[in-house]
């Protein structure tokens, strides 16, 4: 019987509440920056709606502001083996997590393979190429690619991860003016928490004597 009760105190009762409710519950502790919290919500959220690939997203986001980006790419993971296809947000799915693994886990043969399933002329994978240009030290590549999709966005924070990576190229190439000015812009347009950690880390780097602007508006 004890053995019983032990495992039963590792598997609690699943949240009786609706998957609407939780994320409610969710997105408020995230105006608290809670984010830890928020995270495990969105994880009860996804057992209940299993198909709903914007929850994965969500709680993908709060994993990359927390800094956890194995559980972020493990969740992407999952997301896009459940959640519903031929979506917008089936394609974020495959955006982030091979930003993840080409930025931050130092798995640059996942993010090469998604790559070549994303959409031909897509800002995603405009972005991705140019990101990877950028890896592989071919700076005028990268700024061709990353123009491209810059002429294709279709959301604030489409517009800033482009001009991160715009700024890190320009970091690379050690052009401060163009490097401040395309961070400057991002930060302008970002919302997304994993992005904002991202460049609030470039904005350290080429920026260190100015404090970072607040971030985004609001959420598309």
């Amino acid at each position: 019987m004890a053995l019983l009760a032990g495992c039963a105190t590792l598997f609690p009762p699943a949240d009786p509440r609706p998957a609407a409710e939780i994320v409610a519950q969710a997105e408020d502790l995230i105006k608290r920056k809670a984010y830890a919290g928020a995270a495990d919500l969105y994880a009860k959220a996804i057992a209940k709606q299993p198909e709903v690939g914007r929850h994965y997203l969500r709680r993908g986001e709060l994993l990359e502001a927390l800094s956890r980006d194995k559980e972020a790419r493990a969740n992407y993971r999952d997301g896009l083996s459940k959640a519903e296809k031929n979506t917008p947000e089936h394609l974020e799915l495959m955006h982030r997590q091979a930003m993840l693994c080409a930025e931050h886990l130092q798995d640059i043969d996942t993010a090469e393979d998604i790559l070549e399933q994303l959409p031909a002329g897509s800002v995603p994978r405009l972005d991705l190429a140019g990101y990877l240009y950028y890896q592989a030290n071919q700076p005028e590549l990268a700024i061709k690619m990353l123009n491209q999709a810059l002429g294709l966005v279709k959301d604030n924070d489409q517009k800033a991860i482009v001009l991160y990576h715009a700024a890190l190229v320009y970091d690379s190439l050690k052009d401060d003016k163009n490097s401040v000015i395309s961070l400057f812009h991002a930060i302008n347009n970002a919302t997304h928490l994993g992005l904002i950690r991202d460049i609030s880390a470039l904005w350290a780097k080429v920026n260190a004597n100015q404090p970072l602007p607040t971030p985004g508006g609001p959420r598309q």
